[in-house]
């Protein structure tokens, strides 16, 4: 599946310690190191800010990942921007079915577009609530005994309210996806006014990695008018030349 789709030159975004097997990608994080531990990350990047040249990527490729974006609608708009005509898009996505999140009501297509339109930052205290009094707390923090629980969700919520109001971003699963609400977000971003994106779904699968089968698969193919293919074209030439031709001057790389 992997090697199907993931060929070229491409990013995956936010791997920590757990990267797709089988590719050979630049790598980026918001974070140099994560619970204590180095992430495996070549640049800075963000879901919504990558550091790479218009045109320039065979692929983009995630894995439990998107639900920690708080405007899942502006990192599709930043991965197609870097992707060339023909570019993959590779989704590895939590099932809330089988993970923690399995008692909280599915995000709506028109919420993430809402985001979008409001620009929403991971500054954004909206889903807070949800998720500390509705994740499974039995698999969210199970060495909490069940008696603690309510102060430790207490607890939990003021940490992150606080921080909102310092101006700072959380980390959270700040919406709730099964196959299909995001595939009907994808269907909806085609004739959506801010994004028109010209782009199909080309492979799916349930019960995703079969070694952790707790999320889906999502592979959707992007296509770009003929300047962007043309300038997708000089990029691949360019990179052929020079491997590190997509990362934009001025990228900030994280020390090895």
């Amino acid at each position: 599946m992997v090697a199907r789709w993931l060929r070229g030159t491409g990013v995956e975004i936010g791997a920590f310690k757990y990267p797709i097997p089988g590719i050979r990608p630049f790598y980026v994080d918001r974070f140099s190191k994560y619970a204590g531990e180095r992430c495996l990350a070549d640049y800075w990047g963000d879901a919504c800010e990558l550091p790479f040249r218009d045109d320039s990527l065979d692929y983009v490729a995630s894995s439990h990942l998107l639900e920690h974006v708080a405007n899942p609608v502006a990192a599709f708009h930043e991965w197609v921007r870097v992707l060339r005509h023909g570019g993959i898009i590779y989704l590895i996505v939590p099932d809330r079915r089988h993970t923690w999140d399995h008692a909280r009501e599915l995000t709506e297509p028109r919420h993430m577009i809402a985001d979008f339109e409001r620009k929403t930052t991971q500054s954004d205290g909206t889903h807070i609530a949800d998720f500390v009094d509705n994740v499974d707390w039995s698999t969210y923090s199970p060495a909490t005994p069940s008696a603690e629980v309510p102060d430790k969700k207490h607890e939990l919520k003021e940490t992150y309210f606080a921080a909102i109001k310092a101006g700072k971003e959380i980390n959270i699963h700040f919406h709730v996806f099964e196959s299909s609400n995001l595939l009907a977000l994808v269907e909806d971003l085609k004739t959506y006014p801010g994004t028109h994106f010209d782009w199909q779904v080309v492979d799916q699968a349930e019960r995703f990695p079969a070694n952790n089968p707790n999320g889906f698969l999502v592979v959707i193919r992007v296509a770009k008018p003929l300047r962007m293919r043309l300038n997708g074209w000089l990029n691949r030439w360019r990179t052929a030349r020079n491997p590190g031709h997509p990362v934009l001057p001025g990228a900030r790389r994280f020390e090895s």
